[in-house]
């Protein structure tokens, strides 16, 4: 099929694709002209089905051709390049916009052209012929290295060491029919091989791991909704390569306070940081700082749920007790220490995919008061996203290393791959995957793909959602 966008399924979605021989030359000689300066980036809402654009429809749409686009689209290009771009392309349309506070996220018609100044949370963020300002887009959500194939001397240079991507995932809780899986296949690290590429290449790999590790955890468990891990189960977190544990899970003291305890003493041995749960009360409140390249993050963490053993107290390990005073208090510190602020919370609402009042309510407070990123860390399922104040929130990725495959929704899960830039949160990779075994998340592509973001788009809230 011809035309700038011709129909091909691409991953989850339509992929931008041309046929233009007759463009050829003039396009050789616009790519040859960008050899360097900053990337031009182009910017869809954040719901859109199309995966990508190739170099040859972005040299039709700079220069006003809209011939083969099967859909109307309204350009906006950002302020910070709109007059520059408008002198080298005079026959592009478009409006002008701030992007950064303005953006035209709930317009599922826009496409915004920016340079990274102009890269926003709240859209989309299309790869050039395959390429992120930040590396190739490869089988399997992948990154790799290349140069990014459209640049200008007018627009803001990419530096690698302004740039920090951190992945987090869904419930983590290896344990009953987990432990079968495994032990039936004798390959320790057989449940994370699908998607180990993308948790042991972030800059910082986060995961809620609600159980704890014991020597003598066996299948099948005497109790199924008391949990725990065999103690080599320790090393499926190691191979996957993450930094940061969240402890708000209200099945880490089900094999008492002490195994708890003993499971924190690893992770700080392996050098792992954790937060929301802690060997006391005072720990499970405290915040966590790190520190990767120029940007400080912080992550804070809470258990609404319970019950009450699950909760830390002054000499018991356990996590951090939601409270409306502990919240502000945390969030306010984190917000005052550090650049990019996570705030997570367990959450009652495990299977219901429409979120309750009060986790609205706080997760926006927590907005108002600056935080970046929040995500609802206890769902067993993907539920919907919200953008409040431009600001990320997933009210559930669902599933990750768990073993629940009752139906299709508690298979299906989201690995969010978060990407900040110049201290701004600039972009939220999406990536699905299925569950395979109790014990194996495999990112899937197609139909499966697309059923799963329909899903999560049906429950999305929001101006950027609205229906």
């Amino acid at each position: 099929m011809k035309g700038i966008f011709a129909i091909k399924k691409i991953k989850t979605a339509i992929f931008f694709t041309i046929a233009i021989s007759a463009a050829a030359v003039l396009f050789t000689a616009f790519v040859g002209a960008a050899e360097s300066g900053g990337p031009i980036l182009f910017q869809l809402h954040y719901a859109s089905r199309t995966a990508g654009i190739s170099s040859s429809a972005a040299w039709k749409i700079l220069n006003g051709d809209s011939t083969g686009i099967p859909y109307r689209i309204n350009i906006y290009v950002d302020k910070n390049i709109a007059s520059l771009a408008a002198k080298e392309y005079p026959r592009l349309v478009f409006k002008e916009c701030d992007a950064v506070k303005a953006p035209p996220s709930s317009d599922k018609n826009a496409l915004l052209i920016s340079d990274l100044r102009g890269l926003v949370p709240t859209m989309k963020l299309l790869p050039l012929d395959g390429f992120y300002p930040w590396g190739k887009l490869e089988s399997g959500f992948a990154l790799s290295g290349g140069k990014y194939p459209l640049l200008k001397k007018y627009a803001e240079p990419f530096r690698d060491e302004s740039h920090v991507s951190v992945v987090q995932t869904g419930v983590t809780a290896m344990s009953r029919a987990f432990i079968r899986a495994v032990e039936q296949h004798g390959d320790i690290s057989r449940p994370i091989k699908g998607v180990r590429h993308l948790t042991a290449s972030a800059d910082i790999a986060l995961t809620s791991n609600e159980v704890s590790f014991t020597e003598n955890c066996t299948y099948p468990l005497p109790d199924r909704m008391q949990f725990c891990s065999p103690a080599k189960y320790f090393d499926i977190l190691k191979y996957a390569g993450f930094d940061v544990i969240e402890l708000t899970g209200n099945h880490n003291n089900d094999y008492g306070a002490d195994a708890n305890a003993k499971t924190i003493d690893l992770y700080e041995k392996e050098g792992m940081k954790f937060f929301g749960g802690g060997r006391n009360k005072a720990e499970a409140e405290s915040v966590l700082y790190m520190r990767v390249k120029d940007i400080v993050f912080a992550f804070t963490g809470s258990n609404q749920w319970g019950p009450d053993k699950a909760w830390a107290a002054e000499n018991r390990a356990g996590a951090a007790k939601l409270s409306a005073g502990l919240f502000d208090k945390s969030v306010k510190e984190a917000v005052s220490r550090a650049d990019i602020v996570f705030v997570t919370v367990q959450w009652g609402n495990e299977d219901n995919p429409v979120p309750h009042k009060e986790q609205t309510g706080y997760f926006h407070r927590a907005a108002d008061l600056g935080a970046h990123i929040m995500v609802s860390s206890s769902a067993h399922r993907a539920m919907g996203l919200e953008f409040y104040r431009n600001r990320f929130i997933s009210y559930g990725l669902g599933n990750f290393l768990f073993d629940q495959m009752q139906t299709i929704n508690h298979r299906r899960g989201l690995i969010a791959r978060h990407h900040f830039y110049g201290k701004r949160h600039v972009q939220t990779e999406l990536i699905p995957y299925l569950m395979y075994n109790s014990s194996q998340p495999t990112i899937v592509e197609g139909k499966e793909a697309a059923d799963l973001f329909d899903y999560v788009y049906k429950y999305s809230i929001g101006g950027v959602f609205k229906k």
